[in-house]
């Protein structure tokens, strides 16, 4: 039995390690992981600043009819309520 989990492993539960919804010993190990692993430590910075790629790429063109307007201000509104 390995103590840290292997990279592939850390990847595969990046996303429940930031949503914070893994038990204390996975999270743990998985933290103690990013500590030492670059390339899973960069993964897990892409993963972060995915939000903010999506908003900046959701900007409506001003000639946009009103109706995708509406649509697109619906999308950017449930962006920054979803938790970080």
């Amino acid at each position: 039995m390995t103590l840290l989990p292997s990279c592939h492993d850390v990847q595969t539960h990046l996303t429940e390690y930031l949503e914070g919804t893994l038990p204390f010993h996975r999270r743990f190990g998985i933290g103690v992981h990013l500590l030492f692993c670059r390339v899973c430590s960069g993964v897990l910075r892409g993963l972060r600043a995915l939000p903010w790629v999506a908003k900046a790429s959701l900007k409506a063109p001003a000639s946009a009819p009103e109706a995708a307007q509406q649509a697109l201000a619906n999308v950017q509104a449930l962006l920054r309520k979803s938790p970080r």
